[in-house]
């Protein structure tokens, strides 16, 4: 068997995301206070102020060691005390921004 049949045959058994249609994204996006679609629905987001610097760097910490555990990208940016966070889908046709119940599980593990 050569390379390109090792790799079809290993993508053709890993089971493929789910992304969601965009009612369900409204749905779920509905039961998460403070998220929101982002920018031409590729993502969702939030902003999470703190009492200080310190709390928020916390914060980043543990939403970095639940987004590796979930094995889930996220865009985070500290800026004093205040957070940032971007949880992206992935485009596909029909969808928006290919958002999967991954997404929404790591947003409502954040709050």
């Amino acid at each position: 068997m050569d390379k390109l049949q090792m790799v079809s045959q290993v993508q053709q058994t890993q089971p493929e995301k789910a992304h969601l249609k965009p009612e369900r994204v409204q749905e779920l996006l509905m039961k998460l206070p403070g998220w929101r679609l982002g920018a031409e629905g590729r993502g969702i987001q939030r902003r999470r102020q703190f009492t200080s610097y310190a709390k928020a760097q916390s914060f980043v910490g543990a939403v970095g060691k639940l987004a590796t555990g979930l094995r889930q990208p996220v865009t985070i940016a500290l800026s004093g005390k205040r957070v940032d966070l971007i949880l992206p889908g992935h485009p596909v046709k029909g969808r928006i921004g290919g958002l999967t119940d991954n997404v929404f599980d790591l947003a409502s593990r954040i709050g």
